[in-house]
């Protein structure tokens, strides 16, 4: 469970190893990236292969901002009892909110200053999307 939480802060420092092709299609995030962009919430995905093996991987949204950090990360995990187990280890980490599990999919939100309205409304859109796997 360190690990992941290891992964989740080196996915948001190390940007730079992650595809940012534009036009990268991921079954899964992608749709609700789409949802994501359709609500004017626009930003860059950024994708990583894990070490952690109950991952499939990790997808980085950067929310394209110029005054505060708002980064979404959305992991895809092999398992659903491993996504609750993860999802609970998330709820744990004081710098991450918005946690939500939608399915084999947890998300968390690194938004800096903190910005709850937003964060709710991203979490709503994030629990009630339709993931494909």
């Amino acid at each position: 469970m360190k690990r992941l939480l290891t992964i989740l802060c080196l996915s948001t420092t190390l940007l730079s190893s992650c595809s940012q092709d534009p036009g990268y299609r991921v079954p899964g995030v992608s749709g609700f990236i789409d949802v994501l962009k359709e609500n004017g919430i626009h930003g860059d995905l950024m994708m990583e292969r894990p070490s952690n093996e109950d991952i499939e991987y990790i997808a980085s949204y950067q929310i394209a901002v110029f005054t505060s950090t708002r980064i979404l990360s959305i992991f895809k995990f092999k398992t659903p009892e491993a996504a609750q187990s993860n999802l609970e280890q998330a709820m744990k980490n004081p710098r991450m909110t918005g946690q939500a599990r939608n399915g084999t999919f947890v998300m968390a939100a690194t938004f800096f200053p903190p910005d709850e309205e937003a964060v709710a409304a991203i979490r709503e859109l994030f629990t009630n999307h339709k993931f494909t796997e």
